[in-house]
């Protein structure tokens, strides 16, 4: 991931698939149906690795049948389901532009998090559970951050979190001057040790 590019981990996937011969397509019966196959109730957000899996041809109905991907509707949009399932019909261009312009990239609420930092000195108790979010998404994303460095923003997370930002940034260069030669010296304990074999 390049720094100040968002990169979308959640592709739109159907329920009860639109196209005949497609997982989970069950025929219409009513006008109703065919206007709820179209429609908000009927898709479900997911991540792009399952998006894959859950429309295979082969193995996506029976390993993800609708009633487990209504389970998942329900348990993501949570309260919020009622007012979601009264979307009327939606294309998923559209769904896709809309939910690009409503949520701020990873990267750019960090940045944003950063600039109250320093403008303010403080963190309060929202912001820093929405800077553990990030990082927990950051570490979960394909291309994201590697495990090292969500482990450091994650630590970086927990320093903040006293609200205490000159102790915070004392702590944060103190680790900064010590971990280069805990590094080296690591490095050489290891190297030793790979002679010794």
């Amino acid at each position: 991931m390049r720094p100040g590019v968002f990169k979308k981990n959640a592709q739109i996937a159907h329920i009860y698939a639109i196209k005949s011969g497609a997982a989970r397509y069950r025929p219409c019966r009513t006008r109703e149906e065919e206007r709820e196959r179209d429609s908000f109730k009927n898709l479900v957000l997911v991540c792009l690795a399952h998006h894959a899996a859950i429309d295979d041809k082969k193995d996506g109905e029976r390993l993800y049948p609708p009633e487990l991907l209504s389970k998942w509707k329900r348990e993501h949009e949570g309260k919020h389901g009622p007012q979601l399932a009264s979307i009327g019909p939606i294309s998923e261009e559209v769904l896709e532009s809309l939910l690009t312009s409503a949520f701020t990239p990873p990267v750019t609420r960090l940045e944003q998090i950063a600039d109250q930092l320093e403008r303010t000195g403080t963190l309060n108790a929202e912001t820093l559970g929405e800077l553990r979010q990030i990082i927990a998404v950051m570490q979960e994303i394909p291309g994201g951050p590697d495990a090292r460095t969500a482990s450091n923003l994650a630590f970086a997370a927990d320093v903040f979190s006293n609200l205490d930002l000159r102790r915070s940034a004392t702590s944060l260069g103190h680790a900064a001057d010590v971990l280069p030669s805990i590094l080296k010296d690591l490095d050489a304990k290891i190297r030793r040790l790979g002679d010794m074999m």
